[in-house]
């Protein structure tokens, strides 16, 4: 029966490290690093077991080890210390194609990379129309890979990977497979090929795919397992967390709750209002104006109890301003903030106001 068994596994690479980073221990992502044995410390003792019928869902930033642990699991790396038992065939949807020949055709190389992933040449034989069916690739297949587009390659190894029937399936990120069309098909076979493997792990940044393939969430951080549970508890947790980093000012952490946003509010999924906030500060940095945005930020900063600065608020003003250069109560309540609190404003707003009351002593007359 198909079984995954690590017992403090840990996998390094040797670099070469410059005197100041010696003494620099962890960083804000990555792994750990150890001056003394000039490595990069991956995955730290890793101990899992991992039965039939589980449904893995591996999340962290990046950096975290997700990636490495993928591949101890499909036999790519060898832990320089503990063990790694790994029972049951085994799948691999990661980013590259294995086998791949640039200068073999798409049909040449369903046969080496089929055979590449462990089917015999009679099984690649067999499945090989349904392959270059499912590709849409057409005439190109007949063609040298070397000529392909990214997407027509993805498309090529997409389909040789799930076209094999795993114990054990490994998925690492998203899929970029080309038009949504193509998208929606490929996720269709990939949920198909999840549900039919006995073991299923998978690393995304993306919640709701997590959400819906798996039961059982790992955080991973710096190499290490930090956390381990249901998947919409660990999640929830995990979510929490971004936004708890993210509110320190680490941008790192900012971008992640920037970009888990963005995914979260994609997919229809509530957004928790701290997770929000941060998300915010970080698309300030790209549209500082936005007057949507502003609104939505101060009216954040109520909800949450926190306190509300005359600067954010004179931010809204001038905004709103912009789009209405005429309304005379938006002015009249950005004279009022700037006296009370010593505020500046920008130098367009200054036009502004200068112009309209210019028409005002001039409707006196």
């Amino acid at each position: 029966m198909p079984r995954i068994r690590l017992r403090d596994a840990t996998v390094a690479f040797p670099v070469k490290l410059a005197p100041q980073t010696a003494a620099a221990g962890i960083g804000q992502t990555g792994g750990r690093i150890d001056a003394a044995t000039r490595q990069i410390v991956a995955l730290d003792g890793i101990t899992l077991d991992i039965p039939s019928g589980s449904r893995i869902g591996l999340i962290g930033h990046n950096g975290a080890g997700k990636s490495t642990l993928l591949r101890v699991l499909a036999g790519v790396y060898e832990p320089i210390s503990g063990e790694a038992e790994i029972d049951g065939t085994i799948a691999t949807l990661f980013n590259a194609t294995p086998g791949l020949n640039v200068d073999s055709t798409g049909r040449e190389n369903i046969i080496t990379c089929g055979l590449h992933l462990g089917l015999s040449l009679k099984e690649v034989r067999a499945r090989a129309a349904e392959i270059a069916e499912f590709t849409e690739l057409g005439g190109y297949l007949d063609l040298p890979v070397r000529i392909y587009s990214a997407g027509m390659l993805m498309r090529l190894g997409f389909a040789i990977a799930t076209s094999l029937e795993p114990d054990i399936l490994l998925i690492d990120e998203g899929l970029g497979t080309g038009d949504a069309g193509f998208t929606v098909k490929a996720e269709t076979r990939m949920r198909e090929l999840a549900e039919r493997a006995s073991i299923l792990v998978v690393a995304s940044h993306s919640m709701a795919l997590l959400n819906t393939l798996c039961t059982t969430g790992i955080v991973l951080e710096h190499g290490k397992i930090v956390a381990m549970g249901p998947i919409e508890t660990v999640l929830s947790d995990y979510r929490a967390k971004v936004a708890a980093d993210a509110s320190t000012g680490d941008k790192n952490a900012r971008r992640a709750a920037y970009t888990m946003a963005q995914e979260l509010a994609n997919t229809g999924q509530e957004l928790p209002p701290e997770l929000e906030l941060q998300a915010l500060i970080e698309a300030f940095t790209i549209r500082p104006d936005d007057l949507s945005m502003l609104r939505r930020y101060r009216s954040l900063l109520v909800m949450l109890g926190k306190p509300v600065e005359p600067a954010l608020d004179l931010k809204i003003e001038q905004a709103t301003l912009r789009l209405t250069p005429e309304d005379s109560e938006v002015i009249m309540r950005i004279l009022v903030l700037v006296k009370a609190h010593g505020l500046s404003i920008d130098e367009d707003i200054q036009a502004i106001l200068t112009n309209r009351l210019r028409e005002l002593t001039g409707a006196d007359r």
